[in-house]
């Protein structure tokens, strides 16, 4: 399995609670690009740290929100 594999991501995510908290500061784009990457499985309605690395996204205009289905 390839290091950067969807899997890898996945199982960290879902092994570490910890890891769905908001961060203590906001994130900076390559923080929030990452922590997108790294949260690929995650619904932003239900993990606070990929829901602040997509806001801090929005913020910037790197990213706009889908307004046609609930998130």
């Amino acid at each position: 399995m390839p290091p950067n594999s969807l899997a890898v991501y996945q199982l960290v995510a879902l092994c570490d609670a910890a890891a769905h908290q908001p961060p203590v500061l906001p994130f900076t784009v390559a923080q929030a690009h990452e922590v997108m990457r790294r949260h690929v499985a995650c619904r932003a309605k239900h993990c606070l740290r990929k829901a602040a690395a997509q806001q801090a996204l929005v913020d910037i205009g790197r990213m706009v929100p889908e307004t046609s289905r609930p998130h």
